[in-house]
């Protein structure tokens, strides 16, 4: 399981990342609130990895 979580990005530059990360095989998942942040944190598995503006 390959997830990364992009956080507090603009728009343009989580569907970037996102398209990018994806190519590359991993699974991008991409959010834009603290709420949300901590939702999807609750949720990786140990060792993901996270993306921050």
């Amino acid at each position: 399981m390959n997830k990364v979580l992009i956080v507090d990005a603009s728009e343009s530059d989580r569907r970037l990342m996102s398209s990018l990360l994806t190519r590359a095989g991993y699974e991008p998942i991409t959010v834009d609130t603290m709420e949300a942040t901590k939702s999807e944190v609750a949720k990786l598995p140990p060792g993901a990895v996270i993306v921050a503006e």
